[in-house]
């Protein structure tokens, strides 16, 4: 498999948001990943540096900060998520998420291994051969839990091109609003997918954050709740919230809807056991 860079791989993270399939990760020659890279570093260069986007990134450094997860580059941590365990490494350039769990009538064990490499899948302690539609599949998911897991941490890729739309009120609360964009193009439907975030003023910690596709399409709005600090970093649990019927709606309007009480929980995301871990230096 292709070795992929750490700031690409951070890119991935966020495309695999939504649950889309990343046309990059598909199997593909050195020089066609290589044009990938060069365009997406070309694009960051290029990047706007309005001063919404310096207010933006000034914002997410401070409350990267305030979560204490400035060390995320070199760091371990473990976690339960419904019904799997996960384990969360960076270390010396590569990084390694992991997701295990036992199939309570079989007693099989699964475990999902995403590294700079790619996926690979064990079953009882032997890879298991899985078609490339299901590595793209678990890779997406081991991807986007992580991804929620540790925000606003990734916030502060290059890739992202962050900008500053003012202030908003939410349930009576000022706080600082964020719309999130990529730099580059080459992600198909994915790098038109849209994001924002709202931090509070004075702690900078994130309370909500909302997600669709092109056009408003399946909106969510996640509110952040049982923020408590954990080895040193602030970790938290979400609501997720969603239109009645998935109706699509622009996400800077899904705060007043939360208010209004037009949209249904479809979902609790609970982090439960996080704790940090020794880097392991064998991989």
């Amino acid at each position: 498999m292709i070795n992929l860079s750490l700031a690409y791989c951070r890119y991935l993270a966020f495309i695999f948001l939504l649950g889309f399939i990343v046309a990059c990760v598909e199997s593909a020659s050195v020089p066609e990943i290589n044009a990938t890279k060069a365009k997406i570093s070309d694009a960051v260069m290029n990047a706007p540096k309005t001063e919404a986007n310096r207010q933006a990134r000034a914002i997410i450094e401070a409350a990267t900060a305030a979560a204490g997860l400035e060390g995320m580059d070199e760091a371990a941590f473990a976690f339960r998520f419904r019904d799997k365990e996960y384990r969360y490494q960076r270390t010396d350039g590569t990084f390694t998420y992991e997701r295990w769990w036992t199939d309570s009538t079989t007693s099989e064990v699964t475990r999902d291994v995403l590294d700079n490499d790619g996926l690979v899948r064990y079953i009882n302690g032997q890879v298991a051969e899985i078609t490339e539609k299901k590595r793209k599949a678990y890779s997406n998911s081991v991807n986007s839990v992580i991804y929620f897991a540790f925000l606003p941490w990734v916030l502060n890729d290059p890739a992202v091109i962050p900008t500053y739309l003012g202030r908003d009120t939410v349930k009576g609360e000022i706080l600082d609003q964020i719309d999130v964009a990529f730099t580059t193009d080459n992600g198909g439907e994915d790098a038109n997918d849209e994001y924002m975030y709202w931090f509070t003023l004075d702690t900078r910690q994130l309370k909500y954050l909302a997600y669709s596709h092109p056009d408003g399409k399946a909106p969510r709005l996640r509110e952040a709740k049982n923020e408590r600090r954990v080895d040193g970093i602030v970790v938290r649990d979400y609501n997720n919230w969603n239109t009645p019927g998935n109706k699509a709606r622009p996400i800077n309007e899904l705060p007043e809807a939360f208010e209004a009480g037009e949209l249904n929980l479809l979902s609790e995301i609970n982090l439960k056991d996080v704790r940090k871990l020794e880097v392991r230096k064998d991989q």
